[in-house]
């Protein structure tokens, strides 16, 4: 389910006529990917009185407890685990504004598929076919290209987007851990962690972040880029985040070192619209080390809108569309394209926004 504390009013709804006599105390515990993320805890009769009608939802919710700071189940043995999965989805990525032609497009079908050994890993592939490709440059890439060669990727019909191993990690007292290997995005492959941890209830994200990769051959998904201006490229942040439910508005904060080696901060500003994310951001980085008149002095930015496929299908689901557009394509302020982030896997699911967010309980 997309709301948490939607499926936490799905499982009440299910239980409550299989509820044993002799049992009086209720504990849900919802997890992702066998990490454990919200615990619900309530009594029989207070879910009796709530179907009867005897309580309301805001005073039901008020007697139960409810806390994201749980990081093991002890004595529970979890069954019918889905451990493989796989999916594919239509993909539309656009190319504007070349001097080889304004309106540059690749469409066609992205898929993938996942393996979850344990509790917090994923084996993860994901490829792509463009049979509608168009996409190409008369652009040089620039001085330190970790994004202005991208048409060098886009250009191929089919491609391997992803190879990888993941595993987060939640510990005591909040504190998430996650470390990726393997072929990260089209254009890097190599190593990259991050740990992050919730305060004040969730108000505020906090996290350290870094990467080690060096480049792919756009000709050959499995070998790297022979020649390149340097041999690995590394990044490292300190991320903040801070959430404001009264508006539905988060804001982040990326300070450190920017793929290219540039140093400055990302900031962004993103906007909940019941399930649709969207999103600007402004780079502010020492852009010295560039040699090339296009990348010195300029600031990354541009905006994303991430659009959830319930919108569309009727059945609750966690997939989304993310479209994302800048008005150049540079080398300042240019990350790495995670293969999902600590403050994305926490998301909603801290006390502050399961507050907000009670009332989408199902009666």
């Amino acid at each position: 389910y997309y709301y948490s504390t939607k499926a936490i009013g799905v499982i009440l709804k299910t239980i409550v006529e299989m509820i044993p006599e002799n049992i009086e105390k209720i504990y849900i515990t919802l997890k992702e990917n066998g990490i454990p993320k919200i615990e619900f805890n309530t009594i029989k009769s207070d879910i009796n009185d709530l179907y009867a009608g005897n309580l309301t939802l805001n005073e039901f919710y008020y007697l139960a407890g409810i806390g994201t700071d749980v990081s093991k189940i002890s004595g529970v043995q979890g069954r019918y685990k889905k451990k493989f999965k796989y999916g594919i989805k239509p993909s539309l990525e656009t190319f504007l504004n070349d001097p080889s032609g304004f309106f540059k497009y690749r469409f066609g079908l992205s898929g993938w598929a996942s393996y979850n050994p344990w509790s917090g890993a994923t084996v993860f592939t994901g490829l792509e076919g463009y049979p509608l490709n168009n996409i190409s440059t008369v652009n040089e890439p620039l001085s330190i290209p970790v994004r202005s060669d991208i048409v060098l990727y886009k250009k191929e019909k089919v491609g391997m987007g992803r190879l990888l191993f993941d595993q987060i990690q939640k510990t005591g007292h909040e504190l998430y851990g996650k470390i990726s290997a393997g072929y990260l995005e089209v254009q890097y492959a190599g190593l990259d962690a991050e740990i992050a941890k919730p305060f004040f209830d969730g108000r505020i994200l906090s996290g350290l972040s870094g990467s080690i990769v060096k480049k792919r051959d756009p000709d050959n998904p499995f070998k790297f880029k022979a020649d390149d201006v340097k041999d690995f490229y590394t990044t490292a942040f300190i991320n903040t985040r801070l959430n404001i439910p009264e508006i539905d508005i988060a804001v982040d904060v990326k300070a450190g070192r920017f793929l290219a080696g540039d140093n400055g901060a990302r900031f962004s500003v993103s906007k909940f619209i019941n399930g649709v994310v969207l999103k600007v951001w402004y780079t502010i980085t020492d852009t010295s080390d560039f040699t090339d008149e296009f990348n010195k002095g300029y600031n990354d930015k541009g905006f994303s809108v991430s659009i959830p496929i319930r919108l569309f299908t009727g059945a609750d689901s966690k997939t989304v569309f993310h479209y994302s557009l800048t008005p150049w394509t540079r080398d300042t302020g240019q990350d790495i394209d995670h293969f999902g982030t600590l403050f994305d896997f926490i998301g909603r699911d801290v006390k502050i926004l399961i507050d907000k967010e009670r009332k989408m309980r199902y009666r």
